[in-house]
């Protein structure tokens, strides 16, 4: 969740849909990068800056959500399990 962007968004009374048209993507997928379900890239956290007239740094969260962090770790599990699917059929 990228609580500082929503808080900045927000208080400028601006809408997912407002800043979903400005990137030229839906609202639906505008919501899942607020959200943190997927990575807002380098230059969306650009483009996000300029529109609420703030700097990067403003709204910018280092940390992972929760659902990225899971998403790494079943990525590795899958990874796993699939080295040792080819170990057993050697």
């Amino acid at each position: 969740m990228n609580k500082k962007l929503i808080a900045v968004r927000k208080s400028r009374k601006i809408t997912q849909a407002d800043i979903a048209t400005y990137l030229k993507i839906s609202q639906t997928q505008y919501q899942k990068r607020e959200t943190g379900k997927i990575k807002i890239s380098d230059q969306e956290w650009k483009d996000i800056a300029r529109l609420l007239d703030v700097s990067v740094e403003e709204i910018f969260e280092e940390y992972p959500s929760q659902y990225l962090v899971l998403q790494k770790k079943i990525e590795l599990l899958k990874l796993q399990l699939k080295a040792l699917s080819l170990e057993n059929n050697i």
